[in-house]
């Protein structure tokens, strides 16, 4: 006779990683142990994820997910454009209640140990490519200047981004205040160096971040789903 199906098997699976991964830390979780919690065998993990590499990408995958979320909820409340800093400022705050994503961006090993490093490098390209139509939406509507290339910005950005992740294994760990002072100062003097020369076009640039944030949550969606 055949096994009832779990429901939400795989949910329960990415739930019961993060809260092990908080309270022991990656290197020191198991496969066991996450079956055990989520209260499901060891083989439906496996017929889920084929091993801890990819139970960790899908966890913070989920909470990129509930980051955006957040960040587009703040956008679409805001009763005025939402400019560079700004968006800066509310993925910080996101970011900062997600305590995977938090223990990432801080150094925080306890929690992520090392493996986390090698997660994540096709998701950073396809998140790029939409990055640059949407700087390009952004200067055709004023709000950036039109004189820098959108692959140049787009780079820059990146660039920036995959370094807050990778400083902490040279700089050592950070902290919450730390993290959230040197994101405004970036996003500062970025949002006043490419400040466009106006008029801006308010509604083209809402429509640009809110389909930007859209596309974003569809891929994480895309990236949590099984293989």
């Amino acid at each position: 006779m055949p096994r009832p199906l779990v429901p939400d098997r795989r949910g329960r699976i990415l739930t019961a990683a993060a809260e092990l991964i908080v309270e022991s830390g990656w290197p020191d979780t198991t496969v066991a142990q996450i079956a055990e919690r989520a209260g499901i065998g060891k083989g439906a993990v496996y017929r889920e994820f084929d091993g801890k590499k990819e139970i960790l990408g899908a966890v913070l995958d989920r909470s990129m997910r509930r980051m955006t979320a957040q960040v587009h909820r703040r956008v679409v409340d805001a009763d005025v454009l939402v400019d560079l800093p700004a968006v800066y400022r509310f993925g910080v705050e996101a970011l900062l209640s997600e305590p995977l994503m938090r223990a990432l961006y801080l150094g925080d090993d306890s929690v992520l140990g090392d493996h986390v490093r090698a997660v994540g490098e096709r998701r950073y390209s396809v998140r790029m490519d939409w990055l640059t139509g949407y700087i390009e939406k952004l200067q055709q509507a004023g709000v950036i200047a039109s004189d820098v290339s959108s692959g140049s910005i787009t780079r820059m950005l990146g660039v920036f981004t995959i370094g807050l992740v990778n400083a902490p294994g040279t700089l050592g760990a950070g902290t919450p205040e730390r993290l959230t002072d040197t994101v405004a100062l970036f996003a500062n003097l970025v949002g006043a160096g490419l400040r466009g020369p106006g008029p801006v076009d308010v509604a083209a640039a809402r429509r640009a971040q809110l389909a930007l944030l859209e596309q974003l949550s569809d891929q994480l969606a895309e990236f949590e789903e099984p293989a």
